[in-house]
């Protein structure tokens, strides 16, 4: 059973990395051209991305246990948010978007608790993490 769940995870993720990639093309040849389109653009390859994710976690998961797999999820979101917004966006490490729903959840939490939103996101991934840690 964990055979073919690996298998289908591979397949979707494969799958889901070549969408993300299409989508990023689109948008990368649009945003200066056509905005709007751009923008849609970015939205689908966030879902894509997305199930990317899931799938790696999935594998995480079937290899190293739901513990591992919360850890290596919430580090891997720290680190690839940091690593993206330094060296691609060339932005501060901890800018929080506006386009990617975890970004839209991030800045509604931040409003509520009046929090600035790149905060607000830094303890979300600390409390998650500890969570994990203390709880499992």
């Amino acid at each position: 059973m964990i055979t073919v769940s690996l298998v289908v995870l591979m397949v979707a993720y494969l799958a889901s990395w070549v969408m993300y990639q299409k989508y990023q093309f689109i948008e990368r040849n649009l945003y200066s051209t056509d905005g709007h389109n751009a923008y849609e653009a970015n939205k689908k390859w966030h879902f894509w991305k997305g199930i990317n994710q899931i799938c790696v976690y999935g594998m995480v998961f079937l290899g190293f246990g739901f513990k591992m797999m919360m850890i290596f999820a919430v580090l891997f979101w720290a680190g690839f948010d940091i690593l993206i917004n330094v060296m691609v966006l060339n932005r501060p490490p901890l800018f929080v978007g506006v386009t990617a729903d975890t970004d839209k959840f991030i800045r509604k939490v931040a409003d509520i608790i009046h929090l600035e939103p790149e905060i607000t996101s830094l303890l979300i991934k600390v409390a998650i993490l500890l969570a994990t840690i203390i709880l499992l």
